[in-house]
């Protein structure tokens, strides 16, 4: 009798096992078939299912039961990674202790104690919690990088943590490899960011020696009507910074940004757009235009040198306007 081509509907549409494979009745020349292909030793999956970065974890923990770690968990939960690490083809897999690291092709394999409260279990790969990806980070990116991914846990929409939740975890890490990085890095995290331009260009003005900017403050006029959230500003000398990206190019972001910026010159404040040109120096050791720019913006309010706050020192906020209210990002 013929072997059913057919595989059962709960194979279909993600990677199984071997053993899985053989309680479904399937034999073993049916798992070689052309239709299957092996996205690592032990496991199949048909070739249908698009050879995403999920696919191949489930693939390799199906396995292993090892957890997704460092920056196959930063992939998943959405850090933005350097673009020298962030396609990578190799997936971190952390073994509790008493299993061996995964030794396997393209898997670099760790063996790490997690708490129960660091691993998050999903329908296809179980991988560590934010603030443990956070901290496994903190041996593998650079200083600045590793801010920006801690101020995406604190990003102003949709957070994956608070602050208090961040000291609290790594009140508990004291003396584990990362601590002094991952401390080192906190003391420059800031809640509430939009995007992780804002954090370089925050780190940029710090490092050039420029006050310690706020982050998406809401602006009033004079009446108390909120006008918008710029990206970066300076309540005291009234200069608003707004970092605009790609989307908006287009002509209908463009007008939006038009009026933005109209409305806050109309209300006394001085405001300087920057690109990801400016941040850039136009050879080495220059002093990149962003610097510039916000510096003579800063000098022309009366800024001086002689008042710069210490890094950490944030003006108080105003109140937070409607839940309503955009500022036409």
């Amino acid at each position: 009798m013929r072997e059913p081509r057919e595989l059962p509907p709960h194979l279909r549409h993600r990677p199984f096992t071997m053993a899985e494979a053989r309680t479904a009745g399937l034999s073993r020349r049916r798992t070689r078939a052309q239709d299957l292909v092996t996205p690592c030793y032990g496991v199949r999956a048909t070739a249908a299912i698009p050879d995403s970065l999920l696919k191949r974890v489930h693939a390799l923990t199906a396995v292993t039961g090892a957890v997704v770690s460092h920056l196959s968990a930063a992939a998943l939960w959405g850090f933005p990674l350097p673009r020298a690490v962030e396609n990578l083809a190799v997936i971190h897999l952390t073994s509790r202790p008493g299993r061996r690291a995964v030794r396997h092709k393209n898997v670099v394999g760790h063996q790490r104690t997690l708490e129960p409260e660091e691993i998050v279990s999903g329908a296809r790969a179980s991988c560590t919690s934010p603030l443990r990806t956070w901290f496994d980070l903190a041996g593998i990116l650079s200083l600045d990088e590793l801010i920006i991914a801690g101020d995406f846990l604190l990003r102003r929409r949709n957070p994956l943590t608070t602050l208090d939740r961040l000291d609290a975890f790594l009140a508990g890490k004291q003396g584990r490899p990362g601590y002094r990085r991952a401390m080192r890095a906190r003391s420059l995290i800031r809640a509430s960011t939009d995007s992780p331009k804002e954090t370089e260009l925050r780190l940029l003005l710090i490092r050039h020696g420029l006050p310690e900017p706020g982050i998406n403050v809401p602006m009033f006029d004079e009446s108390g009507g909120w006008i918008q959230d710029p990206d970066l500003s300076y309540e005291q000398e009234k200069v608003a910074i707004q970092f605009d990206g790609g989307h908006h190019a287009t002509p209908a972001q463009r007008r939006s940004d038009i009026f933005r910026d109209e409305n806050a010159r109309d209300a006394g404040w001085r405001v300087v757009v920057l690109t990801q040109w400016h941040l850039t120096p136009f050879a080495p050791g220059m002093e990149p235009a962003a610097v510039t720019r916000v510096r003579a913006a800063l000098t022309e309010r009366g800024w001086t040198p002689a008042s710069v706050p210490k890094p950490g020192r944030r003006r108080r906020a105003r109140p937070t306007p409607p839940p309503s209210a955009t500022n036409g990002r």
